[in-house]
């Protein structure tokens, strides 16, 4: 796997390779850097953002459909007629918002 650093140098990473040290990607938005931060409007980083923020899985699957019905209209496309909860936390979010 590749990966490129913060001062721009590709790392390359051999997941099958004995010897080499477990590490974790840090949080990108607490890394600034190129390549690692794009800005918060962009959907992914919102959704992501929702689910570090979420500590259950459940809540950030209703928290990501509120979003994308907020950016994409889904609702009004009939994506959630079956989900009276995704249909309520929508009308939540809605009246929040006025």
């Amino acid at each position: 796997m590749e990966f490129r650093n913060l001062a721009g140098n590709t790392v390359m990473i051999d997941l099958g390779a004995e010897g080499q040290l477990a590490f974790a990607l840090p949080d990108p938005a607490a890394e600034p850097g190129l390549g690692q931060v794009e800005e918060v409007r962009l959907l992914r980083k919102q959704i992501e953002a929702l689910v570090r923020s979420s500590g259950d899985p459940a809540e950030a699957a209703l928290s990501i459909c509120v979003l994308l019905d907020e950016h994409l209209g889904l609702a009004e496309e009939g994506f959630f007629d079956d989900d009276d909860a995704v249909q309520d936390a929508i009308l939540a979010a809605r009246a929040a918002d006025e």
